[in-house]
């Protein structure tokens, strides 16, 4: 039998086309030179290069249709794309049949399913269990001075978005006067307020403790009910390091698209927006988690829980006369639930504390 490849002598880059002669198990295999002008000559009379018994030859098993290599010596190779006939000189030789537990796998339609479907199931649980869960326990792990030291983004957001607050001192004095108890119910977060403005109404906060409120904020909300439940809602990202978390869950994210569509050099839209996607969905769960928190520091002070819903329309309503035609009632790429969501979450947590 013959199998026609290329040779590498492993000292020059040069390849040799050849022909691999076995003639039985009692026989070595020979290499041949194959050269286009001896093709159709008898190939005993070609130019033999070298004869080598089957024992000193090291096969690759089958992976598809790929080609088969055969190493021997000192870094030769012999590369082949005729795999039938790679098959049947094992065969020959070992007396076994040459598939591999790979191609066996691969060429079984039921097994490749069930597989595909196993591999589906572990990528799906490892985004919404897995990452979430791993990120958590690093982000409460990872000790005080590095969340300091190299999470707090402020000087950045200084230097590229907000402007210094334009609010009159009385009202932050105020402001600072109302919420000094509640800061320092939760000194252990070390929170620090802060007033900035250059952008709508909005509140921060940073994973350094810092909680940033924008003078149209201030100036949107209506009693110092309503800024009391913003602050909460802000300490609860600060209570449960959703900043850090995002982080770390937004790194695992990217690490794992790059890792599964090898895609490095270009991490374009089609790699990237399943990153997006998740990243906006473990953002809304944050948001709801630093809801309730929020409820429950209003209702823990005895504050009226009302005061959060209506924050949040007025934040609801100031933005769609900002933003009109943009404005939509999907929350499928929104960072934060819905208005609506959350009014009616006011309400399933007013019942949840009559029922008990």
């Amino acid at each position: 039998m013959f199998i026609t490849g290329i040779y590498l002598d492993g000292k020059t880059s040069k390849r040799h086309k050849v022909r691999l002669l076995a003639v039985n198990e009692n026989e070595p295999i020979t290499f041949i030179i194959d050269e286009e002008e001896q093709l159709n000559t008898d190939p005993i009379s070609c130019e033999t290069l070298f004869s080598l018994a089957f024992s000193q030859l090291k096969i690759t098993p089958q992976l598809g249709n790929t080609p088969r290599e055969i190493s021997f010596g000192d870094n030769e190779l012999f590369i082949t794309e005729d795999n039938n006939g790679i098959s049947q000189l094992i065969a020959i030789f070992s007396g076994s049949k040459s598939t591999s537990i790979l191609h066996k796998l691969e060429t079984n339609l039921s097994l490749v399913m069930i597989f595909t479907l196993a591999t589906l199931a572990i990528v799906w649980a490892s985004f919404v269990y897995g990452i979430p869960k791993l990120s958590e326990t690093l982000a409460y792990q990872l000790p005080e001075f590095v969340t300091e030291n190299s999470t707090s983004s402020l000087d950045l957001l200084d230097a590229t978005l907000f402007d210094p607050s334009a609010l009159d001192e009385s009202r932050r004095q105020h402001i600072d006067l109302l919420f000094l108890p509640y800061i320092q119910a939760h000194a252990r977060l070390k929170p620090k307020l802060l007033f900035r403005s250059g952008m709508g109404a909005n509140a921060f906060a940073l994973p350094g403790g810092e909680i940033v409120f924008t003078d149209k904020l201030v100036e949107l909300a209506e009693s110092d009910d309503e800024l009391l439940a913003i602050l909460f809602h802000e300490l609860g990202h600060l209570e449960h390091k959703h900043m850090l978390r995002r982080m770390l869950q937004g790194s695992m994210v990217t690490l794992a698209v790059i890792f599964i569509t090898g895609d490095v050099d270009t991490f374009d839209l089609i790699t990237g927006l399943p990153t997006l996607l998740v990243d906006l969905s473990y953002s809304r769960q944050f948001e709801k988690e630093a809801d309730r928190y929020a409820l429950d520091q209003l209702d823990h002070f005895d504050l009226p829980l009302d005061s959060f819903a209506q924050i949040m329309q007025r934040l609801d309503r100031d933005k769609e006369k900002s933003n009109t035609s943009q404005r939509s009632k999907s929350d499928f790429f929104s960072t934060h639930p819905l208005t609506e969501q959350r009014i009616l979450f006011v309400e399933q947590y007013k019942n949840e504390l009559q029922a008990h």
